[in-house]
C-alpha cells in the first residue's frame, strides 16, 4: 500500500473507519494524524493480516488437537484466501475455523474468582468478550424507546502468537460495536455493523477511572474503582430503509444494587480452560440528561431501566475444543450435537425484582431453527432456567418452560450490500412457565416485542441475531414489567461470512465446512482411551463439575 494515501484501502474497510469516527463518509483531513499514521503502517496492512492468518491456519495444520477429525481440507482452502485480507475479513474467517481454534488461548480458570475494578476491563488475553447495555426508555412525551448498545472484541490470534509478530494485546483485537434502537410501536432499527482493528490505533483503554473508547464510541466510568456511575456514546447508521437514519445515544447509568455473579459465581461454565466468565448488573437507572438522536430528531430521555452484561472466554466464536484430553477421548463416542445457538431474556418487574433466563438450543428443536419457508414453524417447547434476583440481592435458581408460539421472518438488513436478507424465522412471542422458586405473580408471564416486523441484526462477522425490547404481561393481560429478548443462530450465516471473505459459496465449500465425521480408527482410539478406569474416573469428576456450573456437557465437547 502507497505509504502516502488512504485512498487505497478497501472500501468497506474505509466505511467501517468512517462509522467508527462518526462519519457517514470517509473524509481523510477528519482522521487524526496519528490514527493515520497507524492505519497506513506495515501491522495494519492487507498483507500483514494475511501473512498472520496464514501463520495461524499452518499451526493448526501442524500442531493438531489428539481426538480431533481432521480439519486439513478446510485449512488449505481457507490458505489459498489468504494472500492479502482486510482486517473484516481476518475477522470473518476466523469464524471458520474448526475446534482446535480455541487453542492458545488464556485458560478460562476453574474458578472464576471476579475481582474489582480488575474484571471491568476488556480481558484482552481470552479469544472473546463483550460489554452489553439493554433497556428501555422513555422520553418527555411518554414514547417508549428500547436501546441495545455492545462494545463486542475478538482476539484475532492467541497472545503468544500475536506477540511474536511484535503486536499488542490491543492490536491484536478486532472490536464491533452493536447499536439498534426501536421506538415502541414504530420500526426496529440497527446500526449497520462494523468492524475496527487494534492496529488501527482507534482503541484505547484505561481502568482508573475505567475508560473504554472505540473511535468516538465511549464507555467513560465517573469514579475511581468503580464502573457505576458511567456514561455511555455511540452512534451509527441504518442504511436497510428507504431513507439512512442516524441514531446516537449519550446515556447516563446508575446502580444501587450488587453485581450479580452468573451461573457458578461468574462461571458459566468454567470447564477443561474453555467457557466464559460473567457478571451483570441487572437495574440501571438512566440518569437526567440522557439523550437520543433519532433520524434528526434529538429526544430527551426522561427515565429507564437497563441492564448490563461483562462476559467473556474461550470456544464460542467458532465452538472450540475442551482443552482435556479426556473429553475429547470421550466426545469420539457419542454422537456430536447438531445444534448450537440459545435464546435468552432479561426481565425487570416491579418492586426492584429482576430475572435473568436462558434456553441453549437443542437437538430436540433442530426442526425450528433455520427455518425459510412460506409458513411459520409451529409451537417450540424448551425448558428454561435463570435466576431471580429481589429487591434485597437474594438470588434464587429457577428453572421452567418457555413455549414460543408465535414467529416473524427477517426480511431486512442495516446493510443490505454486504450483509444478506436471511428470510429465516425468529421467535415473536415467548410464553413462560416457572415453579415455586419465584414469587407467585410472576410464575407465568409472556413476553411481545414492542415493535412490530421483527427486530433482527448483524455482527459485523456475518452471523445474524435478534434482539429488543419486549413488554411483559400476564395471562390475564395485566402488565408486570419490561424486558429484552435474545434469539442467536436461528439463521444460516455461512453464506454471509463467505462473501465477507471472498470466497465463493458452492456445495463443494459448504461440505468442506461441514464438521468433520470423524474415521474409524479416530472412534477406535477414543475407545481404548476410555477404557482405562483412571480415565473414566477423571471425565466423570469433570462431568459433575461442568454439570454444577450451568451448561449441557454438550458444551465441552
Amino acid at each position: 500500500m502507497p505509504k502516502d494515501t488512504l485512498n487505497n484501502l478497501d472500501e468497506l474497510e474505509k466505511q467501517n473507519i468512517a462509522t467508527a469516527l462518526w462519519m457517514k463518509d470517509f473524509q481523510v483531513k477528519k482522521i487524526p494524524k496519528n490514527v493515520k499514521t497507524r492505519i497506513l503502517s506495515n501491522k495494519n496492512s492487507p498483507e500483514a493480516f494475511g501473512t498472520r492468518m496464514k501463520h495461524r491456519i499452518q499451526d493448526l495444520m501442524d500442531n493438531t488437537d489428539s481426538f480431533t477429525p481432521s480439519y486439513r481440507e478446510r485449512y488449505n482452502k481457507l490458505l489459498e484466501h489468504c494472500d492479502s485480507l482486510t482486517p473484516l475479513q481476518a475477522y470473518a474467517m476466523n469464524h471458520l475455523l474448526g475446534l482446535d481454534s480455541s487453542r492458545g488461548y488464556q485458560d478460562v480458570p476453574p474458578e472464576a474468582n471476579l475481582e474489582f475494578p480488575r474484571d471491568f476491563a476488556p480481558q484482552l488475553g481470552y479469544q472473546v468478550g463483550w460489554h452489553f447495555f439493554v433497556g428501555q426508555c422513555r422520553d418527555t412525551r411518554r414514547r417508549e424507546y428500547g436501546i441495545l448498545v455492545s462494545f463486542y472484541r475478538y482476539s484475532l490470534l492467541p497472545p503468544e502468537m500475536a506477540h511474536s509478530f511484535g503486536l499488542t494485546d490491543w492490536d491484536n483485537q478486532i472490536f464491533e460495536m452493536q447499536l439498534a434502537v426501536a421506538r415502541e410501536g414504530e420500526e426496529h432499527l440497527q446500526a449497520r455493523p462494523f468492524a475496527l482493528a487494534g492496529t488501527t490505533g482507534l482503541l484505547k483503554f484505561s481502568n482508573q477511572p475505567f475508560h473504554y473508547e472505540a473511535g468516538n464510541n465511549r464507555i467513560i466510568s465517573l469514579q475511581e474503582n468503580e464502573l457505576f456511575p458511567l456514561r455511555l456514546q455511540a452512534w451509527g447508521v441504518n442504511q436497510g430503509g428507504e431513507e439512512d437514519v442516524e441514531m446516537e445515544v449519550d446515556l447516563g447509568f446508575s446502580s444501587k444494587k450488587d453485581f450479580l455473579l452468573q451461573g457458578n459465581q461468574g462461571c458459566l461454565p468454567c470447564c477443561c480452560n474453555i467457557g466464559t466468565l460473567y457478571y451483570s448488573a441487572t437495574n440501571l437507572r438512566l440518569e437526567p440528561g440522557s439523550l437520543l438522536k433519532l433520524g434528526g430528531e434529538e429526544i430527551t430521555l426522561t427515565q429507564g431501566q437497563f441492564w448490563f452484561d461483562h462476559q467473556w472466554g474461550n470456544g464460542l466464536e467458532p465452538l472450540g475444543n475442551s482443552r482435556c484430553k479426556v473429553v475429547r477421548a470421550a466426545s469420539m463416542l457419542t454422537k456430536p450435537s447438531q445444534s448450537r445457538g440459545w435464546d435468552w431474556f432479561m426481565a425487570q418487574f416491579d418492586e426492584d425484582r429482576q430475572m435473568t433466563m436462558y434456553a441453549p438450543h437443542t437437538d430436540e428443536n433442530l426442526g425450528y431453527y433455520g427455518q425459510t419457508g412460506e409458513e411459520p414453524p409451529g409451537n417450540m417447547n424448551v425448558q428454561v432456567k435463570g435466576q431471580f434476583i429481589d429487591a434485597q440481592h437474594h438470588v434464587v435458581d429457577m428453572r421452567g418452560t418457555l413455549k414460543v408460539d408465535k414467529w416473524v421472518k427477517s426480511v431486512k438488513s442495516s446493510d443490505p450490500e454486504n450483509y444478506f436478507i436471511t428470510d429465516t424465522w425468529y421467535p415473536d412471542q415467548w410464553n413462560f412457565q416457572f415453579q415455586d422458586m419465584v414469587p407467585e405473580d410472576l410464575r407465568e408471564f409472556t413476553m411481545a416485542p414492542i415493535v412490530a416486523g421483527g427486530q433482527t441484526g448483524y455482527n459485523a462477522s456475518g452471523a445474524q441475531y435478534s434482539e429488543g425490547g419486549v413488554n411483559i404481561r400476564n395471562n390475564e393481560g395485566r402488565f408486570l414489567g419490561r424486558g429484552f429478548a435474545e434469539s442467536v443462530y436461528y439463521a444460516d450465516a455461512l453464506g454471509n461470512m463467505l462473501s465477507l471473505v471472498g470466497i465463493p459459496d458452492t456445495p463443494k465449500i459448504r461440505k468442506l465446512m461441514e464438521t468433520p465425521v470423524p474415521s474409524s480408527l479416530l472412534k477406535l482410539k477414543g475407545l481404548l482411551y476410555m477404557a482405562w478406569p483412571p480415565h473414566q474416573r477423571k471425565l466423570k469428576k469433570i462431568l459433575e463439575k461442568c454439570l454444577e456450573q450451568g451448561l449441557p456437557v454438550d458444551f465441552i465437547k
